[in-house]
């Protein structure tokens, strides 16, 4: 499940305030004011949102976000990585062969329990 899915579990108060919060309103180019939000989710605050920062719920949904980017910084980490080992430095080199070995075991991982694209699988020999 990805934030925007998760996020739609929730009051669309409580979504609209996440994406504002954490800025991924894809929409809006310059990004409401704190008066704005308000004025969108009809509150006369967001003292109750500040209260449920503190919950599990939200904490959750910042997790999904915090992996969410995970990808997109792996990305530039590898790109940088390999910049570093084309050059001969012997900590990039270090750094993209872990990093290799880090995705393989993640895809090995995340592979597990898929239905087989292969067609050949589901063929019986006599």
């Amino acid at each position: 499940m990805n934030i925007y899915e998760a996020l739609n579990t929730v009051s669309w108060k409580k979504k609209e305030y996440f994406l504002w919060k954490h800025n991924l309103s894809v929409l809006r180019e310059v990004p409401l004011t704190e008066e704005e939000l308000c004025k969108k989710i009809k509150s006369q605050s967001l003292s109750y949102m500040h209260k449920w920062e503190k919950t599990d719920q939200y904490h959750y949904f910042v997790n999904l976000y915090i992996e969410s980017q995970a990808g997109k910084d792996l990305e530039e980490l590898y790109a940088i990585a390999k910049e570093k080992a084309s050059v001969g430095d012997e900590k990039g080199i270090k750094l993209l062969l872990d990093l290799h070995k880090q995705v393989q075991a993640y895809n090995k991982q995340a592979n597990k329990g898929k239905p087989s694209t292969n067609t050949y699988d589901e063929l019986e020999l006599d």
